[in-house]
């Protein structure tokens, strides 16, 4: 197989040389060559140059292995004319040239080759990368769109949530408005003026008042007979223990009433008031020096003090003196000093202290309501054995 492709290349190649000469030089060649040695591989209707001997021993051909068979068919010792030597050797250069250049391009061809084999690996790489990088992009593309849908699921989500919170805004807003007008209305009535008709007594009567915030407050104590200091905690029910809170009373008088008064002189009238001459505090002027009457100014709780001298003769029988606290006319009270016998005169001390619960109005004084002959309250000018006072303990504000 290898051999009648060398022998066709060959015949192909003398095909080629024998059209670069002209037909006289084909024919004298082909002269030179017996019927039995020309080439198998051309049809009869072809006229075969052929290479002489001397030429082929003269030109060097890139192939000789295609043209051995042919120019061994040359007969030995056969030489054309000179004009065809010219036209062989010339033809001879170009056929030469010819095979030189397919050797180029042979070589050129292999090179193609084996950039078209790297080229195509190279793309199989590419191809096999790009393959991967799809998958990869595919895969990843997928996620994204995976992601992607559940994003719209959450958007959608939060865009139902928005209007929920949207409608729950609305109707916060409405109940604050509503709370906000209630308030204010309440506000409003809460900071009217507001009474109870009475002083209050109780945490519980301020709140209805309209005090709101927590602290000390002064009320009626005692059955309403005084003031007392309360802590008030307005955040407790008024059933709660610590909803009021007892701090203590408060000395709290409308008018201060105190007396003092004392005598100047000895006195033993029997059944009236005793006077008094000097009055060294009177405070309200509630105490009558004229009829020694003191006039309750205030409803409450008064202190009164009294004390004197009497003196008494000598005498061998029993001597006293008696001086009454009387309150409207009514004993309630009563100083007593007495003696048994004596050779001389002597002085005895009496004293009394009361504490009264009077209303507004009550009168109160002393008087002698009983003594012996040649006995008296004694007292004189700047000796003063004689005194009454008295004071508002407590204020009853009932």
């Amino acid at each position: 197989m290898k051999s009648s492709i060398v022998d066709a290349a060959a015949g192909v190649t003398l095909l080629t040389f024998s059209l670069m000469l002209s037909v006289s030089c084909r024919q004298q060649l082909l002269a030179t060559i017996p019927p039995n040695s020309r080439n198998p591989y051309y049809l009869q209707h072809f006229t075969f140059p052929v290479i002489p001997a001397a030429a082929a021993a003269q030109v060097h051909y890139a192939f000789p292995q295609m043209l051995h068979p042919v120019s061994a068919a040359v007969i030995p010792g056969s030489s054309p004319a000179a004009p065809c030597q010219r036209e062989v050797k010339y033809a001879t250069q170009r056929l030469d040239e010819t095979i030189l250049t397919l050797q180029t391009v042979q070589n050129d061809m292999e090179a193609v080759k084996v950039v078209s084999q790297n080229l195509a690996k190279t793309m199989v790489t590419i191809w096999i990368m790009a393959t991967t990088k799809l998958d990869e992009s595919l895969k990843r593309s997928a996620e994204i769109d995976q992601l992607l849908s559940d994003s719209n699921k959450r958007i959608i989500q939060l865009q139902n949530d928005l209007n929920e919170s949207r409608k729950d805004l609305a109707d916060t807003k409405a109940t604050v408005g509503n709370l906000t007008a209630e308030l204010r209305a309440f506000t409003a009535s809460s900071t009217s003026p507001s009474s109870i008709g009475r002083l209050p007594s109780s945490c519980a009567d301020l709140q209805v008042i309209g005090y709101k915030r927590s602290g000390l407050f002064s009320i009626l104590g005692n059955n309403n007979r005084s003031i007392d200091s309360v802590y008030c905690d307005f955040t407790k029910s008024s059933n709660n223990t610590e909803f009021q809170v007892l701090i203590g009373s408060i000395d709290v008088k409308s008018r201060p009433t105190y007396f003092y008064v004392q005598k100047n002189n000895s006195f033993s009238s029997m059944g009236v008031p005793i006077p008094f001459e000097m009055e060294p505090v009177n405070s309200g002027g509630a105490f009558d020096l004229a009829n020694g009457t003191f006039t309750a100014p205030r409803s409450g709780t008064y202190y009164f003090s009294f004390t004197g001298l009497a003196e008494f003769p000598a005498s061998v029988e029993f001597v006293y003196l008696e001086v009454r606290l009387l309150v409207n006319g009514l004993g309630v009270g009563t100083a007593h000093s007495s003696k048994s016998s004596a050779t001389e005169y002597q002085f005895n001390q009496l004293a009394l202290q009361s504490t009264l619960v009077l209303r507004q109005g009550d009168r109160i004084w002393l008087q002698i309501t009983g003594m012996s002959d040649g006995v008296f309250l004694y007292d004189a000018p700047e000796i003063h054995h004689t005194h009454f006072s008295g004071f508002l303990l407590e204020e009853d504000f009932s």
